[in-house]
């Protein structure tokens, strides 16, 4: 295509950027950018995030920031996706200070983020074990009118419950019903995962048959967690009353 004459336009460029993107080329993608140069067709928005991206899965963090740094020379204003992009290059390579403070940047020049921008800090904070900045950070979406879905409380959850933090976990989780959020098989097994660690048969027993009235399905880790603690406390037989419900 880099061939034809007349030359292809930015349009062009960026479909094919996609494509080779999608079959995850980053190194390719980069390398057409820069023939995209040698020919002398402007790169727009749309290029750059994709660079910015490709830069990223390479791990080449840094490159991204000159490719942010690039937009703004040439005039070209970053999008939200652009921001987006480079926190989650920040977050996998645990730079979670930095990603939060580039989010903070973002809100103070007037953007707004989206439910991508605020789950990859959350998703971050959790990972890297911020128990009590990802709970804040959760608060803080409601505060600003971003109301969490099923899926950023169960990090929550799942990041409460890995730390010993069971009771605070169980508070949240009642918080998700009475807001009117049905919580899924993930939050479900989160708690699971931690009673049964505690050796709470009790409860482990009443939140699965929570799970049967509300129709909510047991997956492969449910029955994992529950083999694996019954069958290390020496209650094989309770174990097979429980899947046969």
């Amino acid at each position: 295509m880099i061939h034809k004459y007349p030359m292809p336009s930015v349009v062009e460029f960026n479909q094919l950027l996609g494509a080779i993107v999608r079959m995850k080329r980053y190194a390719i993608a980069v390398s057409m950018c820069k023939q995209m140069e040698f020919f002398r067709v402007s790169p727009d928005v749309y290029t750059l995030n994709i660079l910015t991206n490709c830069f990223c899965h390479l791990g080449q963090i840094d490159c991204g920031f000159s490719v942010l740094g690039k937009m703004l020379k040439l005039g070209i204003e970053p999008t939200v996706v652009t921001f987006s992009t480079l926190i989650n290059g920040l977050c996998n390579q645990s730079q979670i200070s930095h990603a939060v403070s580039l989010f903070d940047e973002m809100i103070g020049q007037g953007y707004r983020p989206n439910l991508i921008v605020y789950s990859t800090i959350l998703n971050g904070l959790c990972k890297t074990g911020n128990t009590y900045r990802a709970v804040r950070f959760l608060r803080m979406m409601e505060e600003r009118g971003f109301e969490p879905n099923i899926v950023a409380y169960s990090t929550v959850i799942d990041c409460l419950c890995k730390n010993g933090l069971l009771n605070e976990a169980l508070d949240l989780f009642s918080e998700v019903k009475v807001k009117g959020i049905r919580p899924n098989t993930v939050s479900y097994n989160c708690l699971i995962h931690a009673m049964c660690n505690l050796g709470q048969q009790k409860e482990t027993t009443r939140l699965l048959n929570e799970m049967v009235d509300n129709n909510i399905s047991c997956d492969i880790v449910t029955y994992n967690v529950l083999i694996d603690a019954h069958c290390k406390e020496g209650m094989i037989l309770k174990l097979k009353i429980l899947l046969t419900q």
